[in-house]
């Protein structure tokens, strides 16, 4: 039994095997992109069972590529941009392995973007890149538990504390968030505050210094490490 389906001014003809529904086999382009990241589930139309082949039919070949991508380390990790010379778009790919059949293992959000607030990947919370420190506590509902910052894994946050963020870190599509004191002015009170929340120790977001500080989301990844359908 067949059923007809109209996607993009197009009919296609799918086999009804389990409902009756029409499947949707392959996004083109940018137009069926919201920019949603949804903890869990997706980053706009891209799922754990996505491949690199999936990358090409979603957003179109001449707009992925692979390269030497680096990492929030410093370091480097061969992966693929999605829109790299789009940053307020682009997207870095991380590969389980380096089959060409591979899942992704992590994906991070607007990598090389200079002005953090123009990214347009978010949650539906609204959490995205140049999200402050005050707003995600809004978010969350009360603090929540940051590392110190000026080393390797600074800023972090490592808890929500039971909050209504905490749904953000499913072990499936969790996302990593990370925050950094925005650029300011050199003054002997800046450097006090720096100085009370750097190095290898979590703070509480309610602390003095943190609030005045008010950092900002400046990292943000979502990792499909640990879903179903993404062994490859």
């Amino acid at each position: 039994m067949l059923s007809r389906c109209v996607v993009r001014n197009r009919i296609c003809l799918t086999a009804l095997l389990l409902s009756g529904s029409c499947a949707l086999l392959a996004f083109r382009g940018t137009d069926d992109n919201d920019w949603l990241i949804v903890p869990g589930k997706r980053v706009g139309p891209i799922t754990a069972a996505a491949t690199h082949a999936d990358l090409a039919k979603i957003f179109g070949a001449k707009n992925i590529q692979d390269d030497e991508i680096v990492t929030s380390d410093m370091g480097s990790e061969d992966g693929t941009r999605v829109f790299g010379d789009q940053p307020e778009i682009s997207l870095a790919i991380f590969w389980l392995t380096e089959a060409a059949n591979s899942h992704i293992r992590r994906i991070r959000f607007c990598p090389s973007l200079v002005m953090p607030h123009k990214c347009r990947w978010h949650t539906a919370e609204g959490i995205s890149l140049g999200t402050s420190l005050k707003e995600l506590e809004r978010l969350n509902g009360h603090a929540f538990e940051v590392n110190g910052f000026d080393w390797g894994f600074g800023g972090l946050i490592v808890s929500w504390h039971g909050g209504r963020l905490e749904k953000l870190t499913s072990s499936c599509g969790g996302l990593n968030v990370r925050l950094d004191p925005q650029p300011g002015q050199p003054s002997g009170e800046r450097s006090r505050l720096l100085d009370l929340v750097e190095g290898d120790e979590d703070f509480d977001s309610s602390e003095a210094a943190m609030q005045a500080l008010n950092p900002i989301v400046d990292f943000i990844s979502f990792s499909f490490q640990n879903c179903k359908g993404s062994t490859r």
